[in-house]
């Protein structure tokens, strides 16, 4: 009997609740779709029996009852984190929990950067109203009153994961473009580059899947800065893409 395919597992940046849930419902639904048949398990934050630990040590124990031919797949499961960007802590509760889990158990990059992300991102803008649905072609003359600021939390490393997105989504829009932090001092310096660079009114687009932060925080963040605020990257059909291909290439590697 062949080796069962290992459970993907989503590591949600997040403590199991209604919008955090909804969220991995989401993406699982969307990786189900292009991976039939998977078995698709989210892990949140904390120690109760929804939590990353306990789910990775139920997969496994599963597995070591089921396993008939260990020449297979050597994974029981692979986790992949619901996050575009890396976040020192959290990263390495991810990774405390899948070593924990033992050999069985391996672990994939951050969604991001990737292109996906930054159609993502003008999908969500188009959403709110603040940007065409349609990408820029060729040399086409764009107003330039708006400014676009795109969120990451996570310090140093997310912002400079940020700076990516916002090349890509320079060259969709047209307008300027300011990667910032999730933070009153950097949203502020991003206002003024965009104003430097003409922009008159702001849009905020959270580089964020949606657990890492708080509505209430986000909303007041974006007021902070003047700025409209795009709805979050939550379920989005490219992050249940990447999901998958992250979980494909751990497959294949």
């Amino acid at each position: 009997m062949p080796s069962a395919a290992p459970v993907l597992v989503l590591a949600v940046p997040g403590a199991e609740t209604a919008a955090s849930a909804q969220i991995a419902a989401g993406v699982a639904s969307v990786a189900s779709a292009l991976c039939p048949g998977a078995d698709i398990r989210a892990g949140y934050d904390g120690d109760g029996p929804a939590g990353l630990r306990s789910v990775l040590t139920s997969v496994t124990a599963e597995r070591a009852r089921t396993e008939a031919d260990p020449a297979g797949c050597p994974y029981a499961a692979v986790t992949v984190p619901l996050a575009v960007t890396p976040e020192p802590g959290r990263d390495a509760a991810v990774a405390r929990a899948v070593a924990e889990a033992g050999p069985a158990v391996t672990r994939t990059a951050h969604l991001g950067p990737h292109p996906l992300l930054a159609a993502a991102l003008h999908d969500r803008l188009a959403e709110a109203g603040l940007v065409p649905a349609r990408r820029i072609a060729g040399l086409s003359l764009v107003r330039t009153e708006l400014g676009v600021l795109i969120g990451a939390a996570g310090g140093g490393l997310a912002l400079a994961a940020a700076e990516t997105a916002a090349v890509l989504l320079t060259a969709r829009l047209g307008v300027p473009v300011a990667p910032v932090s999730l933070d009153r001092d950097s949203l502020g310096h991003g206002v003024t580059r965009l104003r430097e660079a003409g922009a008159s009114r702001f849009a905020l687009a959270p580089y964020l899947v949606g657990p890492e932060i708080g509505a209430a925080d986000l909303a007041a963040m974006a007021a902070a800065a003047g700025a409209a605020c795009a709805p979050l990257l939550g379920s989005h059909h490219a992050i249940g893409r990447l999901v998958t291909m992250r979980y494909g290439a751990a497959l294949a590697g």
